[in-house]
């Protein structure tokens, strides 16, 4: 299928400039348009369609940033880059913060130009093939979690279990997991939905103010306590306190909410006025509970207390089929909270994503989300796009490590779904399934050569052609063995 070529405006007041640009382009089946001014690059882009402009800053009459502020509004899709003379830090934020794809300086070379209109038209033919996602009003309002994985959905199914109770809940996953956003989405499920949400990062208050941001206080309870205060557990009213990183708590308050959890009582620091604990306690932790209470950090009774019923909210790693999706979100986020403009991203830019690890879970993979939308100046994110660790890929991978990840990534729900069912023969059938496929692959790479094929594999030549007529594989009739067949008189192999 062809495709209309990328049209390209250079906008620069120097004859000579434009002649070296007209000659470098010229053979890159471009569209080349070029204008002296700012008065007359508008004309042109206004009069019909330009995909890239090249503008310098220094122009007669309006200047190359007043052209460029002036596209923003009227011509928003114009992937533009700025070229000067004048390379300083305020001319290149300028440019960046207007909207400018690249900034390049000059005098430059003629393979800067060459690489720099590459990536633009890259970039303009990536979003054609996918437009920008569309912001959907609402969204990440109702139902924050998001994600289709065997693991997402467990945590909804739990969700419903235990939202309508008021049973001891406790979420544990790594940092980034999403604790809150369960802790939420439980409290938004239950009957206390209309009434507060209070969450206390117990690792983010230092220790001795915690049982004062806690319990609250009374006047003169201490030095600085200059009014009574009232504390998170008095604030929740009848709505739910969160309690996250419960772990971090010191065993001396640990004591104290064990009580005030028996009792449904506590009292404001300093004072003598029982007050009733009306709200739902959920709490969450990044390590494993039940460890810190077999060291002694964590008592065992608040523990079972606190785990009436637990959630697990596994790492973004174990659960990659939810990466799409959350991207997606997050992109619609960018767009509907954060007021950027719209973006999407390429097939090839996600798998990348899919792919990284993403230590820092899902926090982290919306922090990348949000950087590249404002960082990106085209309404494609592409691989071009990505920070460099997560642009690389596989790279730095042994193949065992690749295979793994492959495994993992593209079976790991059918063989979720497989255990649910109560199948068994699990190995068996996936090795057949498994070995069809390879073997046709490893036939294409090496063009119908079967002693090669079957080096590769591991097998020799005579188990290969049983394995072929049992699974009904032919060999591959366009490759270099097909056109050597009439020479040789035979299928072309040794």
């Amino acid at each position: 299928m062809e495709h209309p070529p990328i049209e390209i405006l250079v906008v620069d007041d120097e004859a000579s400039i434009r002649w070296v640009i007209e000659k470098t382009l010229a053979e890159g089946g471009y569209g080349l348009h070029f204008a002296e001014s700012a008065e007359a690059a508008q004309r042109l882009v206004d009069g019909q369609h330009i995909d890239f402009a090249l503008v310098d800053i220094n122009l007669p009459g309006d200047d190359g940033f007043t052209f460029l502020q002036a596209q923003q509004q009227r011509h928003p899709d114009l992937l533009m880059a700025v070229i000067t003379g004048e390379s300083t830090m305020n001319n290149a934020v300028t440019a960046m913060k207007l909207g400018a794809f690249d900034y390049l300086t000059k005098p430059f070379d003629i393979d800067e130009i060459e690489a720099l209109v590459q990536r633009a038209a890259q970039a303009i033919r990536a979003g054609r093939r996918q437009q920008p996602v569309a912001a959907e009003p609402g969204l990440g309002e109702g139902e924050p979690i998001t994600g289709r994985s065997h693991a997402t959905r467990e945590v909804y199914k739990a969700i419903g279990r235990v939202a309508g109770t008021d049973v001891g809940v406790l979420i544990q996953g790594e940092s980034g997991t999403g604790k809150e956003l369960i802790a939420r989405s439980i409290h938004q499920h239950s009957g206390r939905a209309r009434e507060p949400f209070v969450a206390v990062n117990c690792a983010a208050i230092p220790r001795e103010l915690l049982e004062s941001e806690l319990f609250g206080y009374e006047k003169g309870a201490f030095t600085g306590a200059v009014e009574r205060k009232a504390g998170r557990l008095e604030t929740a009213g009848k709505g739910t306190i969160f309690l996250d990183e419960i772990g971090d708590m010191p065993l001396e308050l640990q004591a104290k909410l064990l009580r005030v959890l028996q009792e449904r009582e506590f009292q404001r620091v300093g004072g003598l006025s029982t007050l009733t604990l009306r709200a739902r306690v959920l709490a969450a932790s990044n390590r494993e509970l039940l460890q810190s209470v077999e060291s002694g950090a964590f008592r065992a009774d608040l523990y079972y207390r606190l785990s009436q019923f637990t959630i697990a909210a596994a790492p973004l790693r174990e659960r990659r089929e939810d990466i799409p999706p959350l991207v997606e979100h997050f992109l619609r986020l960018g767009a509907t909270k954060l007021g950027l403009p719209a973006r999407g991203i390429t097939p090839e830019a996600l798998e990348r994503l899919v792919s990284h690890d993403w230590p820092g879970n899902v926090r982290e993979l919306e922090n990348v989300i949000k950087s590249l939308m404002i960082m990106t100046r085209t309404p494609v994110i592409d691989v071009a796009d990505l920070p460099r660790n997560i642009a690389g890929g596989e790279d730095g991978k042994t193949l065992d490590e690749k295979f793994e990840q492959s495994v993992l990534h593209h079976w790991g729900a059918l063989i979720r779904d497989y255990s649910e069912e109560g199948k068994s023969g699990l190995l068996h059938r996936l090795e057949a399934h498994l070995e069809r496929p390879l073997i046709r692959q490893v036939l294409h790479l090496t063009h119908g050569n079967q002693v090669k094929a079957a080096a590769i594999l591991g097998i020799n030549r005579n188990t290969l052609r049983s394995k072929m007529q049992a699974l009904g594989i032919r060999k591959p009739t366009g490759g270099r063995n097909a056109r050597t067949r009439g020479k040789t008189g035979h299928d072309g192999e040794a």
